[in-house]
């Protein structure tokens, strides 16, 4: 059972356990080390709060798919592993495989541990194959169109005829723009008599 519980925390950013409490996936801002040449994807941190929790069926419905059980025995089989989580937090602690621990302090109350550096949680990517340039130096890169300046190119009939086709559209805009004018003009002077 313990191997369900976080990819369903992963997936549906939320995990309750009956009895015990709510873990929940919170997102911090990526970051960027400029020194280390790095970009940190967004942080995912787990917390946990022990407010009464509300049986999530659609978690039952995960597990009986899982399992391949029904729904009934996927809520039974839930309900004894959380009595078995409850003892075993009596005890000294609970350790859930890539969530944390889970422990119970003299007054009773659960506290939690999540793991550190969870690797589940977060990834880190590396651009030491990008050079960074100023902007002076980027002048001298070569643009697109100077390298494709130096391209030859392999003309066919069709795509002549094209380029004239498209080369006529385009010097006739002005006429266009011309004929627009002068109703325009016209409207004018009759809207002013």
């Amino acid at each position: 059972m313990k191997e369900l519980l976080l990819p369903y925390l992963l997936v549906n950013e939320r995990l309750g356990i009956p009895g015990l409490g709510l873990f929940q996936l919170i997102k911090d801002k990526p970051s960027v080390n400029w020194a280390q040449k790095s970009v940190s994807a967004p942080a995912t941190q787990i917390s946990f709060s022990t407010e009464t929790v509300e049986a999530d069926h659609q978690f039952y419905k995960s597990i009986a798919a899982q399992l391949n059980i029904t729904e009934v025995a996927a809520i039974q089989l839930f309900t004894d592993y959380t009595y078995e989580l409850k003892i075993q937090l009596q005890q000294g602690g609970v350790l859930l495989p890539g969530i944390g621990t889970l422990l119970l302090n003299p007054d009773g109350e659960v506290l939690f541990r999540p793991l550190q550096n969870n690797m589940a949680l977060q990834q880190t990517l590396s651009f030491q194959q990008i050079k960074i340039v100023s902007a002076k130096a980027a002048e001298n890169i070569p643009s697109r169109q100077s390298i494709l300046a130096n391209i030859p190119a392999v003309e066919t009939n069709s795509s002549v005829e094209e380029v004239s086709d498209e080369m006529i559209q385009k010097d006739r805009w002005w006429i266009y723009a011309i004929i627009l004018t002068i109703i325009g003009i016209a409207a004018l002077v009759i809207a002013l008599m």
